[in-house]
């Protein structure tokens, strides 16, 4: 009988409903107050789309912005913060006071209007100048220049901030490598480079663990890990196995790594049979014996089949993950860059973590759909978005029911932001910004449909969610 009391039956109580976004994405105001160009502004403004000089601005919006998340209800807010911001150069021997500054009015109003700040403390904008200096990640220096400017955050906000993200999707800067502004003609040296610095993220991760242990021993903190549920196309093992290889390539090893402190041996093996050396050091088996995540952070956006294709290609690094193609499931709703609609598939991923590692606390970082939108009368109806709030959220309730440890839900995002390869075009947020790929226009917010769905599942601690809405 006492087994079946701890049964959970409903989100708790102290249950984190909020919302994501990165600082890239909607801070704009790129190269103001002192801010050092990262990586992430320098791919922006080689883009076909806008760069991040105004982005939406949130920069010169925040307190309009936490005004609305507050109407919002929200609970919690992941965000991140700009390590050029901080750090104009990466690594400049004092820290940026208008930088510093921002980051505690923006958490001082998070916690002044009760929302707790989810702090991401690298999404994709390595400072450019530490790629010029000594090829960023790819360097062994690059690991000491993060742990310093961690520490620095540690120490401004670490009495306002109890959630911490290190790393954002690990496994994509790898196998992305321009993300982390390494280049090279020569595909073998790229993939080594890419390699080494992947080592030197982990390693950076650990000592961070660590020393959040050691400076915030009430905090928790965890990476954000770039997870989809990958299925077969058919029923041969060699489809299973290729969805099993490309799940632990892209997430289970960035999770292995940051709760077990050990790399996987088919990821060694896979090392060795490519020529490729770790620049491992005698004194780091240490930092990864004791430096562990308190929790996992998981961007999960929808299901993905996969087979094998001897000559599809890849946005991937070459070597990594190749010989695959991915299957648009024609029962399955998709956006139009390719994510389908499938809550099953995140309670099924949910289970699949829970498995690896039972009890560890769940944060779903980022969770969203996405659609071009155009304003109606002032207003957004943004029906399918609705759908897939309600329809996921009921699949983290019936997971929560299967005893998945899920502590927040944060879908992506609060509000639209340019997006990485899309502009403006590919809109996530609760709420809209008024501007497109080549003009600002107002930048007026606007509350989408969503916002108010929203808003109701926070007031209710999600017990008006239904099995499923059916589709406008």
């Amino acid at each position: 009988m006492s087994v079946l009391n701890s049964l959970k039956e409903d989100f708790p109580n102290n249950f984190l409903w909020g919302a994501s976004t990165s600082a890239f994405q909607v801070e704009g105001a790129s190269t103001e107050d002192g801010k050092g160009l990262s990586v992430a502004d320098i791919r922006s403004i080689d883009s076909k789309f806008l760069d991040t000089s105004v982005s939406v601005d949130h920069y010169h919006h925040l307190e309009e912005d936490i005004a609305l998340m507050k109407e919002l209800g929200l609970k919690s807010y992941r965000f991140s913060i700009s390590w050029t911001r901080i750090f104009p150069n990466g690594n400049d021997q004092y820290p940026n006071p208008h930088g510093v500054a921002f980051y505690h009015r923006l958490i001082t109003l998070l916690k002044d209007n009760g929302i707790e700040p989810i702090a991401t403390i690298f999404h994709f904008d390595l400072p450019q100048s530490l790629v010029d200096q000594y090829n960023g990640w790819a360097d062994r220096r690059c690991v000491d220049d993060y742990v310093r400017y961690t520490k620095l955050l540690f120490e401004e906000y670490g009495d306002m901030v109890n959630y911490w993200l290190t790393i954002n999707e690990h496994s994509l800067l790898v196998n992305v490598p321009n993300m982390i502004g390494l280049k090279s003609d020569d595909s073998k040296k790229l993939r080594e480079m890419a390699e080494h610095a992947n080592y030197h993220m982990f390693l950076a991760q650990a000592k961070v663990f660590n020393l959040c242990h050691d400076l915030l021993p009430n905090a928790m903190i965890g990476p954000a890990v770039s997870y989809m549920t990958n299925l077969a196309y058919n029923h041969k093992s060699s489809d299973v196995l290729l969805g099993k290889s490309l799940e632990d390539t892209v997430s289970f090893i960035t999770m292995d790594v940051a709760v077990r402190g050990e790399f996987p041996t088919y990821y060694l093996r896979k090392l060795n049979e490519d020529g490729i050396n770790l620049p491992l050091q005698p004194e780091d088996e240490k930092e990864f014996k004791t430096g562990r995540a308190d929790f996992l952070g998981l961007n999960w956006y929808c299901t993905s089949i996969f087979r094998h294709n001897e000559i599809a290609t890849s946005k991937m690094l070459s070597g990594v993950i190749a010989q695959i193609e991915r299957y648009e499931d024609p029962e399955l709703q998709h956006t139009e860059w390719g994510f389908s609609f499938d809550p099953l598939g995140l309670r099924y991923a949910l289970q699949r973590v829970h498995d690896r590692f039972p009890h560890l606390p769940l944060m779903i970082t980022e969770c969203g759909w996405s659609e071009r939108e155009h304003l109606e009368n002032g207003k957004i109806h943004d029906h399918t978005r609705v759908r897939f709030l309600n329809d996921h959220i009921y699949q983290i309730r019936e997971a929560i029911r299967d005893g998945v440890n899920i502590i927040s839900f944060n879908p992506w995002s609060f509000i639209d932001l340019l997006s990485v390869n899309d502009g403006m075009d590919k809109r996530y947020g609760l709420v809209y910004v008024d501007r497109d790929n080549f003009s600002e226009k107002r930048l007026k917010r606007y509350k989408k449909d969503s916002f108010y769905f929203y808003q109701n599942v926070i007031e209710q601690n999600g017990s008006n969610i239904q099995s499923e809405i059916t589709s406008n």
